[in-house]
């Protein structure tokens, strides 16, 4: 059946569960779950679907990024994800709630890189890595000793004192709304519990799990000698973001995508005709895309096809506009 290639549609997310809480995926393609695509009459159908039956009005014959929203469940230690490293995936996440019940003063946070105070203790990053290494390893014995049911009063608080030392290594980021973050290779991250990201990626599965406060459901070991020998030692760069137009600005700058935020100044939108496709998601008010309205953490994906007509328009005071494409 043919698909009209000539208008946006709306991205129908599926929600994945997580020790830490939930993830939505808005164009996720995997055993474990797909997304759909809204078609205009109605009818709902899987994304891979969508993009295989004509690869180039849909994609432009590219892989399509991913786009997925992060929402930790609110509860300390509970909420954290995974402190992990990326071999070659790069990540940009913008901040679209952190939650009152878990940081009243709305100021979340994300441990992104390593302390460079306790870095300056030891007399080289050698000496640093084995510490580190010694000090998760501490902990996982004890991790493991209560994920296999012998939890008591003497392993609660060892394991209590262990993560605190363990966690000393790592340097805390905070977080507010608003706030970007860019994923480089190999720096070691992890957003804490309560805060909500909307988070763009390249279209691969690949990580190594340095450590986790519960138990890992997705595989039976940490990657910690792995990652602890190749990851990066600094403590993570803010990037602030670049103006290219009134009104927009380039947030995020990889080899294989780029992301812009725009805001209500900058008008009616239109992209450029060359890119294979875009991926778009409002956040904090609603926004048109096309003939689209798109409530706040709701997305469109916009098929090369349908670049040369379709603009967009952030609608309200308070509207910023996502708006992610291959890097040209």
């Amino acid at each position: 059946m043919p698909y009209d290639y000539s208008v946006p549609v709306r991205l129908i997310p599926v929600e994945i569960p997580k020790p830490w809480g939930r993830e939505r995926w808005y164009t996720g393609m995997e055993a474990r779950g797909e997304s759909q695509v809204h078609l205009p009459g109605g009818l709902e159908i899987p994304l891979s679907l969508y993009l295989n039956a004509n690869p180039h009005a849909a994609s432009g014959g590219e892989d399509v990024l991913l786009l997925k929203i992060l929402d930790p469940d609110p509860e300390p230690v509970l909420g954290d994800l995974y402190f992990e490293v990326h071999e070659e995936k790069r990540e940009v996440y913008v901040v679209t709630h952190v939650d009152a019940s878990a940081w009243p003063e709305g100021i979340g946070g994300i441990r992104f890189g390593m302390a460079q105070s306790v870095r300056a203790q030891y007399p080289s990053d050698a000496d640093f890595r084995a510490a580190y290494l010694t000090a998760v390893k501490d902990y996982e014995v004890v991790r493991r000793a209560i994920d296999d049911g012998f939890e008591d009063e003497v392993l609660t608080a060892s394991e209590r004192e262990l993560r605190a030392a363990m966690e000393r290594f790592t340097h805390l980021r905070p977080l507010r709304v608003g706030d970007v973050v860019h994923v480089p290779a190999w720096l070691p991250h992890s957003l804490l519990h309560g805060v909500r990201v909307v988070e763009f990626q390249t279209p691969t599965y690949e990580r190594l799990i340095v450590s986790f406060a519960q138990r890992v459901l997705t595989q039976h070991h940490w990657d910690t000698e792995n990652a602890v020998a190749h990851m990066a030692l600094g403590a993570g760069e803010e990037q602030p973001g670049e103006a290219v137009a009134p009104g927009i600005d380039r947030i995020a700058r990889f080899d294989h995508f780029n992301v812009w935020r725009a805001t209500p100044q900058a008008g009616r939108v239109s992209l450029p005709t060359t890119l294979p496709y875009a991926v778009v998601m409002p956040t904090g008010n609603r926004a048109r895309v096309g003939k689209l309205i798109l409530a706040p953490e709701e997305a469109a994906f916009i098929p090369h096809a349908a670049l040369p007509d379709c603009t967009l328009v952030a609608d309200a005071e308070d509207a910023f506009l996502l708006i992610a494409a291959p890097t040209l």
